[in-house]
């Protein structure tokens, strides 16, 4: 699938274009890579606003759906920073699982993680900061392009 098939998907207020060695930067820290398609969207948008951004997921049995607020970019600002989302939740505070990426965040806090796992690479995730301890991890998509595809209206 090629970013050329969203074009109904609309991203504002992204920041600067980067390059290559900035992602690269970046998994160097993780020791692992990003996935091929959320690479290629970080080059091609970094962070930013998107419309249509709703998108759902299963939860106990049943649908529920969340918006994307910001997706998080590589820059030197103090908001919607990937790198200083990675810190936090990744390396100081180890909230998150194994080998997850923060790569977005809804507007009560929650993020939306892509799996960087041999097994589930590319995979995209809904992560509940409020249930932390249980539970608190839910597929929405196996694929990043299918994630942006499938964003709705309310």
């Amino acid at each position: 699938m090629d970013y050329k098939e969203f074009t109904m998907v609309e991203f504002i207020k992204t920041e600067a274009k980067i390059t290559e060695n900035k992602i690269v930067e970046l998994e160097t820290k993780l020791g692992y890579s990003f996935p091929e398609e959320y690479r290629t969207h970080l080059l091609k948008y970094n962070g930013g606003k998107c419309k249509p951004n709703v998108f759902s997921f299963i939860e106990n049995n049943k649908e529920t759906k969340s918006s994307i607020d910001w997706f998080l970019a590589i820059y030197e600002g103090k908001y919607d920073n990937l790198k200083l989302y990675m810190d936090m939740y990744i390396f100081e505070e180890k909230r998150l699982p194994d080998y997850f990426i923060p790569i977005a965040h809804d507007s009560g806090g929650n993020l939306v993680c892509i799996s960087c796992s041999e097994n589930e690479n590319g995979f995209v995730y809904f992560w509940d900061h409020e249930n932390e301890g249980n539970n608190n991890v839910y597929l929405i998509s196996e694929s990043f392009n299918t994630f942006i595809k499938n964003l709705t209206e309310n």
